[in-house]
């Protein structure tokens, strides 16, 4: 089942290209994996305090985004962005560079190659090749340098995932919706194959009105091999090594990490204040610690720690972030809701964290809240998703928000004992 049209996805919003919402302007920033400093960080909770309504969401690509961004302040917000050195030459190459990284792999002992160049040198060949700047909107990369902290989990168009190879590291390059088909790179080699497969991409979608705007939408009908060869590659077998996965013990808490420490702290569903962030950063910077890292699992890491600040650090966040694997707000995942999204019924947010007191702590997402059918917070099937109506939610087991209900116009107050029973259930 399709969403209906004027619900589908399609905006990804930018610095230079906000996207209008319920709650104002949305602007995100597109780190592709840089670490901020505590400085900058704290920068970033001023701009969102003084030109947005004080919200800061970390996105599914390891993006920050400001609320409730005024037409009037946009220009002032721009002109602090580029002060800040975050924001780009213009919107085109803006647009493209949609690049999720390994979120500490230029600073991870366990890394099979640094990211960190990779992703500089790929933002750099989309920046240049205005062929590539017709990609559709959330067309995206993903530049997996392997290590502590793996990407199997964050969806992507175009995958690089390190492998060890006998001459060496190479990169296992995959394309979303087939993974029978593979081909391998050099690492030197990314960035000219990842627009090699990006223009593959573009010949083979076309430019008719209904013609494909994912990478999956191509490769479910006709498998990735002819759109590996299109660019030039050579399909193969992919090892049994690929698709490792981090999970929340693996980041969230003190880590030990080399001769230091790192913390991961999660804002709940997401989302923190300006003043959660401007507290983080002033901490970080107290302890001291080295930098700030966002993460593709709406998390943050503090890097860089003595064992001491470290400590410190966890207590002093605890009451605002999340720094406990366990904790059952982890199992959740919602959308801003109403009245910040015009498409949807419910004030989800508050509802989804009163949700996830029924559910259990430690295994990954088990329920999915959306406004609406776009399903806009978790783009793949999962165990339960709730889509709120008016008179209440529909619930989708094992499938997707715009997937057809086993449930219809359940109030919110029956859903904590039904998630409860769900929750439990094997086959989930």
């Amino acid at each position: 089942m399709n969403a209906p049209a004027s619900l589908r996805k399609g905006c990804c919003p930018g610095a230079l290209a906000p996207m209008r919402t319920g709650d104002g302007l949305l602007v995100r920033l597109r780190l592709s994996g840089r670490p901020l400093g505590p400085d900058r960080a704290e920068a970033i909770a001023d701009c969102a305090a003084r030109f947005g309504n004080g919200v800061i969401e970390i996105s599914s690509r390891a993006n920050l985004q400001l609320r409730g961004v005024r037409d009037a302040d946009l220009a002032d917000l721009q002109r602090r962005l580029r002060e800040l050195r975050l924001l780009d030459a213009d919107a085109a190459a803006e647009s493209v560079r949609n690049i999720v990284a390994s979120p500490i792999a230029d600073i991870d002992p366990l890394a099979i190659v640094d990211a960190a160049p990779i992703v500089a040198a790929l933002e750099a060949r989309l920046g240049a090749d205005s062929s590539l700047h017709r990609l559709p909107a959330k067309f995206g990369f993903l530049i997996d340098g392997g290590g502590a902290l793996p990407l199997g989990d964050v969806e992507a168009d175009i995958r690089f995932e390190a492998v060890r190879g006998e001459g060496g590291p190479r990169f296992a390059v995959a394309l979303a919706g087939d993974g029978d088909s593979i081909s391998v790179c050099a690492p030197q080699d990314v960035p000219s194959v990842a627009a090699a497969l990006a223009a593959a991409f573009l010949r083979e979608a076309g430019a008719s009105g209904d013609a494909p705007r994912r990478m999956r939408e191509l490769t479910v009908a006709h498998g990735a091999a002819p759109v590996l060869r299109a660019a030039g590659l050579t399909p193969e077998a992919p090892p049994s090594s690929l698709g490792r996965r981090a999970a929340h013990p693996d980041f969230l808490g003190i880590q030990a990490f080399g001769a230091l420490f790192f913390v991961g702290a999660a804002p709940p569903l997401g989302r923190m204040t300006a003043e959660d962030f401007r507290l983080l950063a002033r901490e970080a910077q107290r302890c001291p610690a080295a930098d700030i890292r966002v993460t593709p699992w709406r998390a943050l890491i503090v890097a860089g720690l003595e064992r001491r600040g470290a400590k410190y650090l966890t207590a002093a966040l605890a009451h605002r972030f999340i720094v406990d694997p366990g904790d059952s707000r982890l199992a959740v995942v919602a959308c801003s809701g109403a009245p910040a999204c015009a498409n949807a019924a419910r004030a989800v947010q508050s509802e989804a964290l009163e949700f996830a007191a029924a559910l259990p702590s430690g295994g990954g997402i088990v329920l999915h809240v959306s406004g609406c059918e776009k399903g806009c917070a978790y783009g793949r099937a999962g165990p339960l998703t709730l889509v709120s109506r008016e008179s209440g939610y529909d619930l989708v087991v094992n499938g997707k928000a715009c997937d057809k209900p086993s449930r219809t116009a359940l109030p919110a107050r029956d859903i904590p004992p039904l998630l409860a029973r769900l929750a439990r259930k094997p086959w989930l």
